[in-house]
This record gives C-alpha cells, structure tokens and sequence, in this order.
C-alpha cells in the first residue's frame, strides 16, 4: 500500500476546507485540491506557514498529540532544496519564557540545505529556531528578531550568546563562567545596559545553545 504524503494528510487531519486555506494563502482552490491530492506544493516561500497554520487547526482538533511527530515529517522531500529546523514554543527574552522540555519543540521552520549543511556544518536536528522577546540584548538583537541555536554547543567556557533556562524563564544573553567561586556559576549579561547583569548557580540552568546565525524582519 503506497505511504500516504505528509502535506495531504496535514489538510485532511486539520479539517479547514480548501476554500479557507486558498483565501488564507492566496491561492486557488484548485491549487489546494492539488496539495491535497499530493500532485502538488506550496512554493518554498509559503510552505513553512501552511504547516504553521495547519498545525493549529490539528492541535485544537487532537489536543496537540503527536504533532511534533508528525508535522516535521514535512522534509525536503515537500520542498526540494530545503531542511526542516525544529522551533521552540516559547519567546526568550529577559524574565519571560517558561521550561525548556522536549516538548516545547514544534513545528519547523524550512532552511537552505546547503545553508544548514555547508555553512553551519549541521544537520537539521542540531538546530532549533527561537524568535527573540524583549528589548535587554538591544541593539545587538531586537525583540522579533529569528535567530539558529546550534544545541551541540553547550560548552560556556567561551564567551558567547546562549539561549539558556535561568531557574525563572528561557533567556538569550551573553553567558559566560564565573571564576573563583566554591560552587559552579554562570555570568548572565544583555547587550542592553540597562539591564544588569546576574549570576546563577550551573545546577539551576538548563543551556540550549549556542546562537549561530540571527534575521531580523524590516
């Protein structure tokens, strides 16, 4: 029996009629018809949001069971040329956020393979998308803006820009080691001085990554 293609399932399971998802994405309902018969895609450019809006629609249907299993089973086989990042559900931002679990990583976001790949000589399940919150590492990085944390990269023994659970909330700063104490402690800083900086025992912190490439809207 043939596999049934990801994208027509998506619609099939989401139950928006073709006739909203053609007005929601500009298209005809012919083109939906397309997708959902699996003769067709939506152009690179709309693809990601079709899976971001269809994914609403199926997690108010089924509670969100199964979604992050499903849906980023979208893979370049849907867009030629292009790899599936994971996103985190939740903004970083200073004192805003929530747990950083397994869970929160949902639907992806579509990339350059060779971006991926060549550039940051990762593998798409290396990397996750975080859209930043709030004002503390401006001007560096602006509540909004897109940034790729590469999650192999822990290790803050180098200075740089971590996404990282604080013990309060998941945060985007400058982390770095602090020295000379009895118990191990991590430096949090923002680019912004108009926040201070604070200190955090390792044990309470959970690093995602290490941030390697931003996009800003205009």
């Amino acid at each position: 029996m043939p596999s049934i293609d990801p994208l027509p399932e998506a619609i099939r399971r989401s139950g928006v009629k073709n006739k909203d998802l053609a007005e929601r994405f500009g298209v005809t309902s012919q083109a939906v018809s397309q997708w959902k018969a699996g003769s067709s895609l939506p152009s690179p450019d709309k693809i990601q949001d079709v899976i971001a809006y269809l994914q609403s629609h199926i997690a108010a249907l089924e509670g969100g069971q199964q979604i992050a299993a499903d849906l980023p089973s979208l893979t370049k086989s849907s867009a030629p040329g292009y790899v599936p990042v994971r996103s985190l559900n939740v903004s970083a931002g200073a004192g805003g956020g929530g747990l950083m679990e397994d869970g929160l990583l949902g639907y992806p976001q579509f990339f350059e393979e060779g971006f991926v790949t060549r550039d940051l000589r990762a593998r798409p399940e290396d990397l996750c998308v975080v859209e930043i919150e709030g004002q503390s590492m401006e001007p560096l990085l602006r509540s909004g803006d897109t940034v790729l944390v590469d999650m192999r990269k822990k290790n803050v023994a180098m200075e740089g820009i971590f996404v990282v659970f604080d013990g309060d909330g998941v945060v985007c700063k400058w982390v770095e080691m602090v020295r000379g104490l009895d118990a191990p402690t991590l430096r949090i800083k923002s680019e912004n001085n108009r926040f201070p900086p604070y200190d955090v025992e390792a044990e309470r912190c959970q690093i995602l990554g290490r941030v390697v490439w931003f996009s800003r809207r205009l």
